[in-house]
């Protein structure tokens, strides 16, 4: 519900309507991981979506008070790559552990921050220049 929320706010910016389902992508394995992660499939936990909107740019914030994100997973949020699938290696053909790559390849800047008791995954989608 929340990725379509954004999808639905995000076609009213001057963004590309062609980035909304990335957007929506993003919000969707972001907000995945928390559940399954933070949340270890727990129904109950707060997940709270923060949407910031400029003529430039779209930032959303997803925000939990879930587990901390553990301190290797924290190194690759910037910069953690989406491995490719090959048709001849079932190998690359997992659905778990993509969702960092997903959100680095589709969103413009990416951040995770702990503040207290509470996990903020920040994402930041810019217009083209």
């Amino acid at each position: 519900m929340m990725a379509k929320a954004v999808a639905a706010m995000y076609q009213l910016s001057s963004l590309p309507a062609k980035d909304a389902c990335l957007v929506e992508l993003a919000v969707v394995e972001v907000g995945n991981n928390i559940v399954e992660h933070a949340y270890g499939d727990r129904p109950g936990g707060l997940l709270e979506l923060r949407y910031l909107q400029s003529e430039c740019s779209i930032e959303i914030t997803l925000v939990d008070e879930g587990a901390p994100m553990p301190k290797e997973m924290q190194a690759r949020v910037a910069c953690a790559e989406l491995l490719k699938l090959d048709p001849g290696d079932p190998s690359t053909w997992t659905t778990s552990g993509r969702g960092l790559g997903i959100v680095n390849e589709v969103m413009d800047d990416q951040c995770y921050r702990r503040e207290g008791d509470r996990n903020y995954f920040r994402m930041i989608k810019l217009a083209p220049a």
